[in-house]
């Protein structure tokens, strides 16, 4: 079980979501990335998981496993980390989203995919099997790193159609979910016969448990449990937005051993929790959900269902696009469960001029249009229709009115506008500019006195001039600024750079999203002249910044610098899947002691947005001209994970101070730099990092392992190395790069293997421990290194590097005409 201060795993190294490109120079580790179209291509594919990460893509269509996966494989479970992905026309070059499309079905008697790494599902439905489905993903040990399940669009339907779920050891439950996270958005389960439960998260080493927008109806047995006898008794369960119904065991919620059970905005008529839980359930309600047809499979809300636009937009892992793909919010709020109507309560205020004016008001203006959207309990939408060619300017004479409201501005409804649909640009074409005139403090801004019931979207326009923060979030909850560009010009009309181009602060505004998972999401932050975004704001369940293009153009190629691209002085936010280059200073900074439990994943830092290898790759490098991170001030406790981090002025990840800023997994190479720079600049010495005076050094002075010998064949090896540190459990990961550091330490460009390793002789000082790390991948003529982590999450520099050394008795073949030999010398 990780220790309650590591953030929260549920975005951790989500790899099926990295930003997508051309043809880029090499990956941060090896990952097969294969497209499917028959049952055998399916099985293959799932083997690959023995020895590298696999993302497996599925062609629309019928798939049959007539085996158990996992008995087709000689060890306990795959090795490494797999993503399913369903939906793709033939060729994977796109995709629905709807599971309808991708279905797996067979005479397999169970299903059951077991990894050591994590686990992903999109957008398939597992139907009409004899048993059930048993999805797992740990650590090899159960000592490493969390692990995580996440599904998003799946359905599980008709299973268990022998008469049992389970057998030969396996419980009798339709789904089951065991992991350290798992995270479920818009599922499916629903007509399974048998079983004791529909769907069971395991509780023995579970951290947090996420389920929204889905339906669990029509079950032979109980909707959801949580009930092991021996679980963790602090697992936190977040459901929200979900329908239960119908379930034949009587009870649609059962938990046991924790009273961490947070539902909101819920529809379920059974709730047996032992303990109760700690919060009241907020929200539910106890009443039919008015399916259209459940008996047939159709989960789809009839048009006076309760369900209808009476969710809430407040959760924990959203995706905003329903089970088929549709938006997933049309009304006053979401609906529950896994479908959006088009039923809307909302009042729609349309702006039809670029005039301003403080009073009197003038109609069809944008200052009119928000004190009308405010002067409304219900929530509100603001769209245009200015007429003219584009870009309509909107010069303020005085920062707009505060929002005090639920207000959605929509600026792509301009004619004209047209959201981003490039895989690798920004390529937006946007109508509404608004101008302040640098004297103007803000564009929006939600005061810090607004509640948690008020937020606001705001989409299509661009901002610039605005001498505080172009976007300036203090209060509210669950606001969303996504299509927007921030600074530069429009049609050749200049709008001015912002001080900050977005600023999220105060302590209690959580749950606000910058950007979002689909490409018409991605906002341009560019040109600000302190910081890009700045993340203030102290919060439990904190704001994400996700997929944008931070410091640079639209083409994502050149600089358009902010100062630092993004600072964080709060704590418990996400920054995942954003490109964050040409930035003046840093790419992010982590700035005091009050930047903790932040979470840091899959950007992409001192990159271009996609490299040409047309014949030949051009330059891929768009550095920030300091350090990639920077964590400082006393900065602690922050998670950064599965990041490339390359071509910066100064380290690529440089820790000042603090403590347990965790690294794992990333891609670092090229930078001017160390690759991880600990404490005072240039490589640390192995010393007593269990000296009186090591909590005052950033991540206690952790000793690097000393590596002495990488030996092996063409495509699997061993790192000897030798840890010296305090007594305690390490994860020690190795890299490979095409040359080493003129340091002699590091860099890391690619991900090559793991171990543990524990210390246990130490006393009260330094002991020391023997590892073998093994190691995988194009592996001849690279040269290796390693970086140590211990179980609080101190991170070290890179080790010394080491040439690796092809084993020459295999090249001779003495291992079988089969052996994976050596090169020819």
């Amino acid at each position: 079980m990780s220790s309650p201060h590591r953030a929260s795993a549920l975005v951790a190294r989500i790899l099926a979501c990295l930003l997508p490109t051309l043809a880029l120079a090499p990956a941060a580790f090896a990952t097969e990335d294969v497209c499917v179209n028959t049952s055998a291509e399916l099985r293959n594919a799932l083997l690959l998981a023995e020895s590298d990460d696999v993302v497996i893509r599925l062609v629309q269509g019928v798939y049959h496993l007539d085996d158990n996966p996992l008995d087709l494989i000689d060890d306990q479970a795959f090795g490494y980390t797999i993503t399913l992905i369903g939906g793709y026309n033939a060729t994977c070059t796109s995709r629905s989203v709807d599971p309808h499309l991708t279905t797996i079905t067979g005479d397999a008697e169970r299903v059951v995919i077991r990894t050591y790494d994590s686990l992903f599902i999109d957008s398939i439905r597992f139907a009409s099997l004899p048993g059930g489905v048993f999805l797992t993903a740990f650590s090899y040990t159960g000592n490493g790193p969390d692990e995580q399940i996440v599904l998003r669009r799946v359905i599980f339907d008709d299973l268990c159609t022998s008469g049992s779920c389970g057998g030969d050891g396996y419980p009798d439950i339709a789904v089951s979910l065991d992991s350290d996270e798992v995270s479920a958005s818009h599922l499916l389960v629903t007509r399974n016969g048998h079983g004791s439960c529909a769907l069971e998260i395991d509780t023995y080493d579970l951290d947090d448990a996420y389920l929204s927008y889905s339906v669990i109806a029509g079950n032979a047995g109980d909707g959801l449990c949580m009930t092991r006898s021996n679980g963790d008794p602090d697992y936190r369960l977040h459901a929200q937005n979900n329908i239960f119904d119908d379930n034949g065991g009587g009870q649609d919620i059962r938990t046991r051993r924790s009273p961490n059970i947070n539902l909101r905005n819920n529809i379920y008529h059974v709730l047996d929790a032992s303990p109760a839980p700690a919060s009241a359930p907020i929200a539910t309600i106890n009443a039919d959900p008015q399916f259209v047809a459940p008996a047939s499979g159709n989960f789809r809300l009839l048009t006076g269902s309760p369900a209808i636009n009476s969710g809430t937009p407040l959760v924990s892992n959203p995706l905003w696009q329903d089970l088929d793909g549709g938006p997933r919010m049309i009304g006053s709020a979401p609906d529950r469960g896994a479908y959006e109507t088009n039923v809307d309560d909302t009042n729609i205020i349309t702006v039809t001029n670029t005039a301003d004016q403080v009073a009197p008001l003038i109609s069809g203006s944008l200052r009119w249009a928000i004190a009308l959207a405010n002067a409304n309990d219900g929530l509100d939408h603001i769209r245009f229709d200015i007429p003219g060619a584009c870009p309509r300017i909107i010069n303020l004479v005085a920062p707009l009115p505060q929002i005090t409201e639920r207000v959605i501005v929509e600026g792509y409804t301009q004619p004209g506008s047209a959201p981003n649909t490039s895989p690798i640009s920004f390529s937006a074409d946007i109508c509404i500019g608004i101008r302040g005139d640098l004297s103007d403090d803000y564009a929006f801004r939600i005061p810090a006195s607004v509640g948690t019931a008020h937020y606001l979207q705001l989409s299509g326009v661009a901002l610039g001039g605005f001498d505080q923060a172009a976007v300036d979030l203090q209060g509210g909850a669950g606001s969303w600024i996504h299509g927007v560009q921030f600074g530069g010009s429009l049609g050749g009309t200049a709008l001015g750079n912002n001080a900050r181009n977005v600023r999220i602060s105060g302590n209690t505004t959580y749950y606000n999203l910058i950007g979002g998972e689909d490409r018409a999401d991605r906002n341009l932050i560019a040109w600000a002249y302190t910081h890009g975004i700045s993340l203030l704001a102290t919060h439990a369940n904190g704001s994400t910044v996700r997929n944008n293009y931070i410091g640079t153009t639209a083409s994502g190629t050149a600089a358009a610098p902010n100062d630092i691209g993004i600072e964080v002085t709060g704590s418990h936010h996400v920054i995942r899947d954003n490109l964050i280059s040409g930035n003046q200073t840093v790419g992010i900074r982590l700035n005091g002691s009050g930047a903790h439990d932040n979470f840091i994943a899959a950007n992409r830092i001192g990159l271009r947005s996609f490299v040409l290898c047309v014949p030949s790759c051009g330059p891929a490098a768009l550095p920030n001209i300091s350090h990639g991170i920077h964590a400082t001030n006393g900065a602690h406790d922050n998670d950064i994970n599965v990041n490339t981090i390359a071509w910066n002025g100064g380290a690529g990840v440089r820790l000042s101070s603090g403590l347990r800023n965790s690294l794992l997994t990333n891609s670092i190479h090229d930078n001017d730099g160390l690759g991880i720079d600990l404490n005072l600049t240039g490589v640390d010495a192995i010393d007593n990092d269990a000296a009186a005076d090591a909590d005052a050094r950033a991540n206690r002075g952790i000793n690097y392992p000393a590596m002495s010998l990488a030996i092996g064949t063409s495509h699997v090896g061993s790192v000897r190395t030798m840890l010296v540190s305090t007594n305690g459990d390490y994860i020690v990961q190795a890299f490979t790069n095409a040359s080493c550091d003129a340091s002699g330490y590091g860099e890391g460009a690619t991900f090559a293997g793991s171990a543990l390793a524990t210390i246990d002789n130490a006393g009260s000082g330094n002991g020391s421990v023997i590892v073998d790390v093994p190691v995988t991948g194009t592996l001849v003529g690279r040269q290796l290194t390693l970086v140590a982590r211990d179980a609080a999450g101190n991170s070290s520099e890179f080790s010394n590097c080491v040439p690796y050394h092809c084993d020459v008795i295999f090249a001779y073949g003495l291992d079988g005409s089969s052996a994976d030999t050596c090169p020819a010398e």
